[in-house]
């Protein structure tokens, strides 16, 4: 197989999961941003701390959107939280299109995944 075979393969397998994941409940970035506040009971101090701390949530944010939110999109389900993707959330709509199209899509393709216990 040639490299630029190579290159087309692993594009295909990564882009899907990237395309999906930018969107979800950015769990890990939520649980950062939780510490953060809890750190100092200042607003100022909270300030400073979250600019200090400005690598480690573009970490935070780069698990979330490349690994546990295509989980989330792709199961329906929070791997961490098990709370349901913000796609598959119960509102008021728009526009109706559910009924228009077949059962397949209207619900994440894979089972959940469960944490070993």
């Amino acid at each position: 197989m040639r490299l630029k075979d190579l290159q087309k393969l692993g594009l295909a397998l990564v882009l899907p999961g990237l395309l999906s994941g930018c969107v979800g409940s950015n769990v890990l970035t939520g649980m950062l941003l939780e510490k953060n506040v809890e750190a100092v009971d200042n607003r100022y101090a909270r300030g400073g701390l979250n600019i200090a701390l400005s690598p480690v949530y573009a970490f935070t944010l780069m698990g979330d959107a490349m690994v546990l939110n295509s989980i989330e999109f792709w199961t329906g389900t929070h791997p961490i939280t098990g709370s349901p993707h913000v796609f598959d959330s119960d509102v008021d709509t728009w526009l109706e299109v559910n009924d228009m199209v077949d059962e397949p899509l209207r619900s994440a393709p894979l089972p959940p995944l469960t944490l070993a216990e």
